[in-house]
């Protein structure tokens, strides 16, 4: 395994509301602050409850290949996978069920690969407002891949999901997503087994974050960043609050901490 011992350390970027702009895409300005943030000698990484095959976008222009996806649950750098969490079937069936007497549905997540299991208008209002192409239903997609992350496609909160499953983590990460995850698995743990598997563990920790999903993640941080236009509680936890995603807060923030 290679040594990254030569890293000052790693500064972890959740993306949307965070490193992406309001079209969930890369501005120049950001791209180029993660390139200098490299050149001055810390591993940028990808912290999000996104998927792999949704990170072309940002990998590009960023030139960025360590990500910790799915809130924890897939993790990657370059061609090594450090950690991949697997969903039960049994368990994937019986939040199925709740979503159906709910009136939801779910999109099931492999690490690189996403289905639905049914459609409703609700699903075409959800990737429209990530920007992200509509994934085919495949209701039996769970039944032949091992699945780390689901998505409960809901106008609601996840507390009445929380409540019937206490072996699941429930992250309310936009108008009409909940993502699932085992109980073990959350952002903070991903950047656990990535810091271990890359031999940085006594390395500095920085995290910039905006929504719930953040919370563990911006906890765990030596030095955390809240976004300006992130929830309340991100802000409150958070060493410094930067401007908004639309607002050179990303560049803001690296500077706050002298990174770049």
């Amino acid at each position: 395994m290679t040594l990254h011992n030569d890293y000052k350390g790693t500064v972890f970027f959740d993306l949307d509301g965070t490193l992406m702009n309001a079209k969930s895409e890369i501005d120049d300005s950001v791209a180029n602050a993660v390139h200098k943030l490299r050149d001055n000698g810390y591993l940028p990484v990808i912290s999000t409850g996104r998927a792999t095959n949704e990170l072309q976008h940002v990998l590009g222009p960023t030139g960025i290949d360590s990500y910790i996806t799915l809130n924890g649950a897939f993790i990657k750098s370059g061609d090594q996978l450090i950690y991949e969490s697997e969903i039960s079937n049994e368990t994937i069936e019986s939040v199925i069920k709740a979503a159906q007497n709910f009136g939801d549905t779910i999109a099931m997540h492999t690490g690189d690969t996403t289905k639905i299991y049914e459609y409703k208008p609700i699903v075409t209002d959800f990737y429209a407002s990530v920007h992200i192409e509509q994934p085919e239903v495949d209701p039996d997609f769970y039944k032949h891949n091992k699945i780390p992350m689901i998505i409960v496609v809901s106008h609601e909160g996840p507390q009445r999901y929380q409540k019937l499953f206490p072996d699941l983590n429930f992250f309310k990460t936009g108008k009409f997503s909940i993502d699932t995850v085992q109980k073990d698995v959350s952002k903070m743990h991903g950047i656990k087994h990535l810091l271990k598997g890359m031999d940085l563990e006594d390395k500095p920790v920085y995290a910039f974050g905006d929504g719930a999903n953040d919370v563990p993640m911006i906890k765990f941080a030596d030095h955390s960043v809240a976004m300006g236009n992130g929830i309340d509680e991100v802000k409150q936890l958070a060493e410094f609050v930067t401007t908004a995603n639309t607002d050179n807060g990303i560049v803001n923030g690296l500077k706050h901490f002298d990174l770049i």
